[in-house]
C-alpha cells in the first residue's frame, strides 16, 4: 500500500460516520482506479511492439495501477496516450493529435517507430515534430522489445548465435536485406538466424556485429546495454513516466477540489478533510502537479536547497502579475517549506 492510498485510507475512516462519507468514498476511489493508458496509431504502424514495450518497462506510476490498451486510430479518449507513427505524418493523425489538450504536460506521447528502417531518424522524427507541434520520440520499437524478452519471439537474445554471426567472413551486403542474411555462408543454422531477425532487426543485429567487431573487446552486457541505448527506448519510457505523473497529479487536484466542495457543505467532516489537505501528502501532490505543469524540477537534497528554493518561490509569487502563476509559486514555496520541518 502507498503513501496515497494510507493517507486517504485514514480520511475515509476519520468521516466514516459524517454524512460526507458516500462523497468521499466516491471522490477517493475516482482517484485510486486503475488508469488505462491507451497506444494509438493507424493499422501497421507498429502499436504491438510499442505496447510490449511499456507493458515491461519499470514506469513511475505513482502508486496507481496502469493497465495498457491498443485504442483505435481515430480515439483520443484516456489519461495518458501513447501514439504511435511509421514515418510520413497522416491526417489521422493530426486530426487525432489535435483532439488532444495542448496545455503541458497533457498526458500525450508521441513515438515514430521502425526508426531502424529509416536512414536519418532524428530528422524523421524532427520533421512529424513540426507538423504535428509536438516532441516526437524515435524508437527502434520491435528490437526494444526483443531486448527485453518480450517481442514476437517471446525469448531473450542469444548472444553466442549473434558472436558466430559477428566471427564470419561475412560480405558488406550480408548484413543489408534479410534475404541476403539468410543466404550467408555462416555456421548458424537457417531457424536461429530467423531467431535474431524475430528478435532485434535486421538493423539491431548489424549494430551489434558492428560493436563486437571493434578493436576494443566488448562483453555481452555492454554491448547490449549499447543496442538498448540506440532503441531509443529510455527516453520513451521516461516521457511515458512523465505523461502518467502529470495524469497522476491532475487526479490529486480534482481530488482537492472535490474535498474543499465537501468541506464547505459537511461541517462534522470539516476537520478531517482539512487535516488532509494540509497533511504533506496533499502538499507534495499539488507540488508535483504544480512543478509538471510549470515544467520546472523539485529540487530536493539538503535543508539548505530547500531553503534557498522556498525562498526563490516565494519571491516569484510576489513578483507574478497573474494570479496562477502566483499560485503556483506559493505551492511550490509551501512545499518546500514544508521538506524543511521534516
Amino acid at each position: 500500500m502507498d503513501v496515497a492510498e494510507v493517507g486517504l485510507g485514514l480520511l475515509r475512516d476519520r468521516v466514516a460516520s459524517s454524512d460526507a462519507r458516500e462523497s468521499v468514498d466516491t471522490a477517493v476511489h475516482d482517484r485510486l482506479r486503475p488508469m488505462t493508458a491507451r497506444v494509438t496509431g493507424r493499422s501497421g504502424v507498429g502499436k504491438s511492439a510499442v505496447l510490449a514495450v511499456l507493458d515491461a518497462a519499470p514506469l513511475d506510476v505513482d502508486g496507481l495501477d496502469v493497465r495498457w490498451r491498443e485504442g483505435r486510430a481515430d480515439s483520443s479518449e484516456g489519461e495518458v496516450l501513447v501514439h504511435v507513427i511509421a514515418g510520413a505524418v497522416s491526417p489521422v493523425d493530426t486530426a487525432l493529435l489535435s483532439s488532444r489538450p495542448s496545455d503541458p504536460p497533457d498526458g500525450t506521447v508521441v513515438v515514430l517507430t521502425k526508426a531502424d528502417t529509416l536512414d536519418d531518424p532524428a530528422a524523421a522524427a524532427a520533421a512529424a515534430a513540426e507538423q504535428l507541434g509536438r516532441t516526437v520520440l524515435p524508437l527502434m520499437g520491435t528490437t526494444a522489445a526483443g531486448l527485453r524478452g518480450v517481442g514476437r519471439v517471446g525469448a531473450p537474445l542469444d548472444m553466442s548465435d549473434v558472436r558466430a554471426v559477428a566471427a564470419a567472413d561475412l560480405r558488406p551486403t550480408d548484413l543489408m536485406t534479410v534475404d541476403r542474411f539468410r543466404a550467408a555462408d555462416l555456421a548458424v543454422s537457417t531457424s536461429r538466424r530467423e531467431a535474431l531477425i524475430e528478435c532485434i532487426e535486421l538493423r539491431g543485429l548489424a549494430l551489434l556485429v558492428d560493436l563486437l567487431r571493434q578493436p576494443t573487446a566488448v562483453s555481452d552486457g555492454d554491448a547490449v546495454r549499447m543496442l538498448a541505448d540506440a532503441t531509443g527506448a529510455d527516453a520513451v519510457v521516461a516521457a511515458v513516466s512523465t505523461a502518467v505523473s502529470a495524469a497522476a497529479a491532475a487526479r490529486d487536484v480534482e481530488l482537492h477540489r472535490r474535498l474543499h466542495r465537501i468541506s464547505a457543505r459537511n461541517r462534522r467532516a470539516r476537520a478531517a478533510v482539512e487535516s488532509y489537505l494540509a497533511s504533506d501528502e496533499a502538499v507534495a501532490a499539488e507540488m508535483r502537479h504544480v512543478a509538471l505543469r510549470l515544467g520546472v524540477p523539485i529540487e530536493t537534497g539538503s535543508e539548505e536547497v530547500a531553503l534557498e528554493q522556498a525562498v526563490l518561490w516565494k519571491q516569484r509569487a510576489a513578483a507574478a502579475g497573474d494570479p496562477d502563476v502566483r499560485r503556483a509559486a506559493l505551492a511550490l514555496c509551501r512545499g518546500h517549506v514544508r521538506m524543511l520541518r521534516r
